[in-house]
């Protein structure tokens, strides 16, 4: 897979409508409707197998004056090979984070550039099934009274969602290391811990935010929606998050 993304857009954004529907060969109304997504991007505008036509796509971007960003599969992969903690300590000037892997690694706050919160979310259908009876005149006056009720079988699809929390550092060169909010252990937090894991883990990124004054953050991953606006039409958020994380990532890395 191969992404290509336009970012940098500013407020006036009427201009940039025809230079983008050339390029993408779409009408005026779906470049608009693409231009029209909140923020200045990155947003995703073309998702090809192919190499050269991600890279013939960035070129025409280019030409009609869009920043472009151009996200390989390799690229994609490597920002998912990230090193889950399970916990942590905040120490003075660095981070010490125990990995769910086995091992450790000590991070200094002043080599963290980048904090990416976000949210997952995993759907998942069931069937449901139920009976309901009735009465049934018909029934009734063919059965002579001996059977009043009919029973009706409805089945349905039923789609539940479940969502959890996470942010991820980039420091340098080293592997992200990535947060989850059901898989983090707070007792390091010790007389500061609070009464639910989601109260911890909003205190947690809270803290860290002091700590790393010199990273970026970023947290347009929260909902939904904002990753669908980063995504378009053509990722759904629930099986391409790892594509967001990884754009906005070398986006805002400038990598």
């Amino acid at each position: 897979m191969y992404v290509v993304a336009i970012y940098g857009i500013g407020a006036d954004r009427e201009h940039l409508a025809n230079p983008l529907s050339s390029a993408l060969g779409r009408t005026l109304l779906e470049a608009r409707s693409r231009l029209n997504a909140p923020g200045s991007g990155p947003f995703v505008v073309g998702v090809f197998g192919d190499k050269d036509r991600a890279a013939g796509l960035a070129l025409e971007l280019r030409n009609g004056g869009f920043d472009v960003a151009v996200l390989g599969k390799d690229e994609i992969m490597r920002d998912a090979g990230r090193e889950n903690v399970r916990s942590f300590d905040l120490g003075e000037g660095d981070l010490l984070a125990e990995l769910a892997e086995g091992g450790s690694r000590t991070v200094a706050y002043s080599g963290i550039d980048l904090i990416l919160r976000g949210t997952s979310i995993r759907s998942s259908t069931t069937t449901e099934a139920t009976k309901q009876r009735s009465f049934s005149l018909g029934l009734a006056v063919l059965s002579g009274g001996l059977t009043m009720t009919k029973t009706t079988k409805t089945v349905r699809e039923v789609t539940s969602q479940e969502r959890e929390g996470f942010f991820i550092l980039y420091a340098g060169e080293d592997r992200p290391l990535e947060f989850r909010e059901n898989g983090l252990r707070f007792d390091s937090l010790g007389p500061a811990r609070k009464p639910s894991r989601a109260a911890n883990f909003a205190f947690l990124v809270a803290e860290l935010r002091v700590r790393c004054r010199a990273a970026w953050y970023d947290e347009r991953l929260l909902t939904r929606a904002g990753q669908a606006a980063l995504l378009g039409p053509s990722l759904n958020p629930e099986e391409h998050l790892a594509v967001a994380t990884a754009l906005l990532a070398k986006v805002l890395r400038g990598k």
